[in-house]
């Protein structure tokens, strides 16, 4: 049970914070951006801690995290070689 709690927090936090950065990146719109990390930040911050409290080791959260980061690597050079979309 705590693996599917674990689960969801990062693939949430991950999914909110995917969509602030597309619309951060992208639409370059970051007032809005920051609304939506304020969502997904403290998801973020729950599992980080559950992850260090080894409350959670299974799943795919770590997949999660990967996507997202990518996703940020990926959109950042958009946005900064081609000024978003």
């Amino acid at each position: 049970m705590k693996n599917k709690i674990g689960s969801f927090l990062a693939i949430s936090g991950s999914t909110f914070s995917i969509v602030g950065t597309l619309v951060n990146n992208l639409w370059l719109s970051h007032t809005l951006a920051m609304w939506i990390w304020l969502a997904s930040n403290p998801l973020l911050a729950i599992w980080a801690i559950g992850y260090w409290r080894k409350w959670w080791t299974d799943g795919i959260d770590a997949l999660a995290l990967v996507a997202m980061y990518m996703t940020f690597f990926i959109t950042g050079a958009i946005g900064l070689f081609y000024g978003g979309l």
